[in-house]
């Protein structure tokens, strides 16, 4: 059975600006390691992939980054893999209208 990553994604928006934090792990001494992981707002890549190096037991961080559009609607997605075969992924929404939104993804 694979091992599942242990996550929390937030996305928080605050007019045009939005902070990305990310915290991915896995249980100390397993043999499972993180294959990929992907993170976009409004279709923008946050985590640089030509710098990612796969292999990892743990990734933590924030990134920022700025809305082109801030008042309309900007789709959050990730997706987390390991060596194992094992995915996570989804999707939600900061809306547009409201000067501050925040999405959360977590299964811990």
């Amino acid at each position: 059975m694979a091992t599942a990553v242990r996550y929390r994604i937030e996305c928080e928006k605050e007019g045009a600006t939005v902070k990305a934090s990310y915290d991915l792990r896995l249980p100390p001494g397993d043999a499972a390691l993180i294959a990929g992981f992907s993170l976009t707002v409004d279709g923008a890549e946050l985590i640089n992939q030509t710098q990612w190096v796969p292999g990892q037991a743990q990734f933590t961080g924030a990134t920022f980054t700025k809305l082109e559009h801030p008042d309309d609607d900007a789709t959050v997605t990730f997706s987390i893999s390991t060596n194992e075969g094992w995915v996570a992924a989804d999707q939600d929404t900061l809306r547009g209208p409201r000067q501050f939104d925040d999405v959360i993804f977590r299964n811990s």
